[in-house]
């Protein structure tokens, strides 16, 4: 059986809605923020550690997950299903 995922909110929008900036994100969790700024706008992809302590900080709001790209997503699933049938 498969969950879902249900995309939560992107890291834009949730710095915009929080009056949060990237350099201040990038403070938090130790990254240069030019490297947050490509993060937020989809051009780069955070580690999982990175990933998880986003996700720490905005209370799950936005999910580690959230920044899987949805082709690899459904790949890997299309994988995990060909190899259990």
């Amino acid at each position: 059986m498969y969950v879902m995922h249900i995309p939560g909110m992107k890291l834009s929008d949730w710095l915009k809605a929080n009056g949060k900036s990237a350099a201040w994100l990038a403070s938090q969790v130790g990254r240069d923020p030019s490297f947050i700024t490509r993060v937020k706008n989809g051009d780069a992809m955070p580690s999982i550690a990175v990933a998880a302590e986003i996700q720490r900080i905005t209370n799950g709001a936005v999910t580690a997950v959230d920044f899987v790209p949805a082709t690899a997503a459904i790949t890997s699933c299309a994988a995990e299903a060909g190899a259990a049938a």
